[in-house]
């Protein structure tokens, strides 16, 4: 089940949390944005393949996921250790892996809704001295998408973590080819090689390609190769197509991943944070999503 919220522009269907495809041990169960509709004809958002080199997570559209990495590591085999966005996972191997479907009591969501906005809190769950109350505002303006975030630390340990949306998006499907091109404000990427794959170029301030592939290719950004102090924000193109999407992100990112394959384009902007006990912090996502 959908929840949907319209502007005069676009159409924004968000999945339920604990709803398929909502109900994944790694991406943020609360604003889990399945599609964005364009002006009743551009679609923007699709799913994470299934032919990668590690079984699919379940990715779909614009989906965060927080990256909190000690719990992980220090859970006993057997116990629960929890997953920002997700809920308490239960480890039953050594390594954590982002893709394993682990069991998982979720966290508590409430959310209340507008024609053209929702807010999402997420209540905390104490385990192992982390916890974490959430709250987050999806709300439309015309052709804009904006998603703003806050997060308090509830519990006894610092909470170090990052968070990033995955933009599992593409053009009117358009496979990737030479047509599409990613801008941002960065230092010239012409010389940079991929750490995965071979399609996916460098092409100045900014990526390309070289050539249709159905293999993932992955190129980062790394932060003192950012051209900005504050606000960060990439602009996705296609030759063979008028519409395009921009994201801004409202503080400087501690790393950019251009994740690809087949037809997705997926700019990932990690942003970092520490929280000690008692401590909050905000932060704001904003799509334009537009036609020439």
């Amino acid at each position: 089940m959908s929840i949907i919220l319209n502007s005069k522009r676009l159409k924004v269907e968000i999945t339920e949390p604990g709803i398929e495809p909502n109900t994944t041990a790694r991406f943020d169960r609360a604003g889990f944005i399945s599609q964005v509709t364009l002006d009743n004809k551009y679609d923007f958002c699709t799913k994470e393949p299934d032919n990668l080199s590690h079984p699919c997570s379940g990715g779909v559209g614009l989906c965060n996921e927080y990256s909190l990495s000690k719990p992980a590591d220090e859970a006993a085999i057997g116990r629960q250790f929890p997953k920002l966005g997700v809920g308490l996972l239960t480890k039953d191997h050594e390594e954590y892996y982002f893709y394993y479907r682990y069991q998982c009591e979720p966290f508590e969501i409430i959310y209340n809704k507008t024609d053209t906005s929702i807010s999402f809190e997420t209540l905390p769950n104490p385990c192992m001295g982390y916890g974490a109350h959430h709250i987050k505002t999806i709300s439309l303006n015309d052709n804009e998408l904006i998603m703003t975030t806050s997060i308090k630390n509830t519990g006894s340990m610092d909470l170090i973590f990052d968070e990033y949306c995955h933009n599992f998006l593409t053009i009117e499907n358009l496979p990737i080819s030479e047509n599409y091109y990613l801008s941002m404000p960065i230092v010239s990427q012409d010389e940079k090689t991929p750490l995965v794959g071979d399609s996916l170029i460098g092409s100045g301030s900014g990526f390309s390609y070289r050539k249709y592939s159905d293999e993932a290719t992955i190129i980062d950004v790394e932060k003192d190769e950012i051209l900005t102090n504050q606000t960060f924000n990439w602009k996705l193109t296609n030759k063979m197509s008028p519409a395009w999407v921009s994201e801004e992100v409202s503080i400087k990112p501690s790393k950019i991943r251009i994740w690809t394959i087949d037809h997705i384009v997926s700019p990932e902007v990690i942003c970092s944070f520490k929280l000690a006990p008692e401590e909050k912090t905000s932060w704001t996502r904003k799509w334009t999503f537009d036609c020439n």
